[in-house]
Parts: C-alpha cells; sequence; structure tokens
C-alpha cells in the first residue's frame, strides 16, 4: 500500500526508536530481577526460583518485542507499506505481548503468595510489603507494561488506517509500477 512520505518517516523512525530502546531495557530489567530477588529476605529456593524464571521470562518476551517493533520498520519501502508482513508483525506483538502479561501474572502470584504465606514462618523470615518487596512486584510488572507499549505503539503505526486504505490502497490508479 502506498504511504505519505511523512507517514513512512514516522513508522520508520519511531518503531526504530521504540523497538532499539525496548531491547537493552529488557536487558537490563531481566538482570534486576534476578539479582533484587536473591537480596530480598527470606529467599526459599523454590518459590524463589519459580519467581525469577517467570520473572526473567517476562522480560525475555519483553526483549523479543522489542525485535520485532524494531523489524517493521523494513516493511516500509520507498513509501510502500507491505501490509502483509505489517500485519504478521502485529500478531507476533501480540502473542509476545500474552506471553508477558501470562509470565508476569504467574511471578507476582507467586511471590505475593510466599509473603501471604510467610506470615506462618519463624519471626527471622516473615516478609510484609515493606518498600524492597514492593518495589520487586512494580519491578515484575515493568516488563508487562512495556510490552504493552510496544504492543499498542505497533498496532497502530503498522495497522494502515481506513482513510488511508481508501485514499492510498490497492486499486486500479493506485498499484505500484512494475519494472
Amino acid at each position: 500500500m502506498v504511504l505519505p512520505p511523512r507517514l513512512a518517516r514516522k513508522i520508520r523512525f519511531t518503531c526504530t526508536l521504540i523497538g532499539s530502546l525496548s531491547m537493552p531495557l529488557s536487558i537490563i530489567i531481566g538482570i534486576l530481577i534476578v539479582w533484587s530477588r536473591y537480596r530480598l529476605p527470606a529467599a526459599t529456593v523454590g518459590t524463589t526460583l519459580f519467581t525469577v524464571v517467570m520473572g526473567g521470562l517476562a522480560a525475555f518476551f519483553y526483549f523479543f518485542s522489542g525485535i520485532t517493533l524494531t523489524t517493521g520498520r523494513s516493511f516500509v519501502k520507498d513509501g510502500y507499506l507491505n501490509a502483509t508482513f505489517a500485519t504478521n508483525t502485529r500478531r507476533v506483538l501480540v502473542t509476545l505481548w500474552s506471553g508477558t502479561v501470562v509470565t508476569t501474572g504467574i511471578s507476582v502470584f507467586i511471590f505475593t503468595g510466599t509473603v501471604n504465606a510467610s506470615k506462618r514462618w519463624p519471626a527471622d523470615m516473615q516478609l510484609d510489603y515493606s518498600p524492597p518487596v514492593v518495589a520487586y512486584l512494580v519491578l515484575l510488572v515493568v516488563p508487562c507494561l512495556l510490552s504493552t507499549l510496544n504492543m499498542i505503539i505497533g498496532w497502530r503505526l503498522l495497522r494502515p488506517a481506513r482513510e488511508l486504505l481508501r485514499k492510498y490502497g490497492p486499486g486500479p490508479d493506485n498499484r505500484p509500477p512494475h519494472p
């Protein structure tokens, strides 16, 4: 589909910027999830390992949503949007977002269950919702929020608007010239 030059530049720039920022940010978040969980009191082996793995998987899905968004820019060339590849990219972004939501939900559920169950542990091992514990819960949710942002941006940029489809979409007058 033919795009106005300004819209083509916007799609390429935004996909590159947001996707390129997402990749290193996801690595930093993943490292923080692993590092800070073992710094909290009462880090039991089973629940800590499961929480860290699920939190790390959420950061992993967020990383790949950044890669997917970055590659979305390549579907705009010479003022044309490859609508088929753009649609597939949007589907991949939704799939990666779903993975982030599920793994974040599991990690938060397990971690809050551990905090609530710790009331029955010895006094020196009990957890309460202190600032470090709440900060860790927020850290577990960050990949999900940022992956949601990637999905929304990719969905809006790589989905041609109805007006653009009517104006610039394939039709007898708007077909690209054959080489």
